[in-house]
C-alpha cells in the first residue's frame, strides 16, 4: 500500500455509517431564525425547541451545533456579545488549598476536607450488564434491537450526566471557599490506559478540572497545576523522602515522626508547590514590561 506524504502507511479508508454522525454545525447563523421557542435550520426547515435559557439582549448567535444524544437532539448556540468585559483576575494568593485527587476519597484538601468517590459507573454495573446482554441477544438489524441500544444508552447517559452534576456541585463548592486551588498535573489518559483504567474514567478526573479551570476564569479567581512527582512520598513536614508502595496508606516520617494520611500528606505538598508556582507567575509578570 502506498504511504502518505511522510512516508508511512495510511491503511484503507474508513466510511462512516449514517448512525456514526452525532453532531453537526452551522458556522453562520441568522439571529431571526431563532424565535421563541422555533428555530429554522438550513435545508431541514422549522423547528420546535424547548428553551432552557433566553438569549439576553444585545448578544448575536455565532454558530448552532445540533447533537443527537440518547434522549433526544439537542441545539447549542454559541454566543458573542463584544460590550461584556473581560473578566480581570481578582484574588487573594493567601486563600489557596491544595488538593489530591483519588480513586478512594475523590478529593483531599489540604485542610483535611475529604469527599468520597461517588463511583456513579461502579454502582450502575448491573443495569448496565443487564442492558448490554439484552442487546446481544437481539437480532441485528432488528427494530428489537435498535430499542435495547437506546435502552442501553440512555443507561450511560444518565451515570455520565450524574457525574458532570457532581463534578460542577463540587467545583462550585471549592471556588465558594478559596481563591487559588492547586492541583497536580496528571497524565490521565495514561492512568486511563492501566489497570485501574475503569476507576480512572469512573471518577472523570479530566472533566472535573476542566469543569474548575473554566469556573475559576469565569470568577476571576486561579487554577494552578503543579509537578506531581514524589507529592506522596515527600515528607510535608520536614521534606524526607520515604519510599511506600500504593497500598501503604499512612505517611509515617523516620526523621521527623509525623504520622498523616498519605493523600493529606500530598495535597499539603501539592499547596505548598501551588503556593510557589504563583509567587513565581506573579514575580515575572511584575517584572515583564
Amino acid at each position: 500500500m502506498k504511504g502518505d506524504n511522510t512516508g508511512k502507511r495510511s491503511g484503507k479508508p474508513r466510511f462512516k455509517g449514517k448512525g456514526q454522525y452525532k453532531t453537526f454545525t452551522y458556522p453562520q447563523f441568522k439571529k431571526e431564525h431563532f424565535q421563541n421557542d422555533k428555530i429554522t435550520l438550513s435545508k431541514i426547515g422549522v423547528i420546535k425547541v424547548i428553551v432552557h435559557r433566553q438569549i439576553p439582549d444585545g448578544f448575536d448567535i455565532k454558530t448552532v451545533s445540533v447533537t443527537k444524544k440518547a434522549d433526544g437532539y439537542y441545539v447549542t448556540l454559541s454566543l458573542e456579545d463584544k460590550t461584556v468585559p473581560i473578566i480581570k483576575p481578582d484574588f487573594d494568593i493567601n486563600n489557596i488549598v491544595g488538593i489530591d485527587v483519588g480513586l478512594i476519597d475523590f478529593i483531599v484538601s489540604s485542610d483535611d476536607k475529604r469527599i468520597a468517590a461517588p463511583r456513579f459507573l461502579r454502582k450502575s454495573e448491573r443495569t448496565l450488564k443487564s442492558a448490554q446482554r439484552r442487546v446481544s441477544r437481539r437480532k441485528k438489524g432488528s427494530n428489537r434491537r435498535k430499542k435495547a441500544i437506546a435502552k442501553l444508552a440512555k443507561q450511560h447517559k444518565k451515570v455520565a450526566d450524574t457525574r458532570k452534576d457532581f463534578h460542577f456541585k463540587t467545583a462550585n463548592n471549592l471556588l465558594k471557599k478559596y481563591d487559588v486551588i492547586a492541583l497536580e498535573k496528571l497524565n490521565i489518559k495514561g492512568l486511563a490506559k492501566s489497570r485501574l483504567a475503569k476507576s480512572v474514567n469512573d471518577a472523570g478526573w479530566g472533566q472535573f478540572i476542566s469543569i474548575l479551570t473554566v469556573k475559576a476564569e469565569n470568577a476571576g479567581l486561579k487554577v494552578i497545576a503543579v509537578n506531581p512527582n514524589g507529592t506522596s512520598q515527600e515528607c510535608s513536614n520536614c521534606g524526607t523522602k520515604v519510599i511506600k508502595p500504593l497500598s501503604e496508606r499512612t505517611h509515617n516520617c523516620p526523621n521527623c515522626k509525623v504520622s498523616l494520611c498519605r493523600d493529606l500528606n500530598a495535597s499539603i505538598n501539592i499547596k505548598e508547590r501551588g503556593t510557589h508556582a504563583l509567587k513565581a507567575q506573579i514575580m515575572s509578570s511584575l517584572k515583564s514590561p
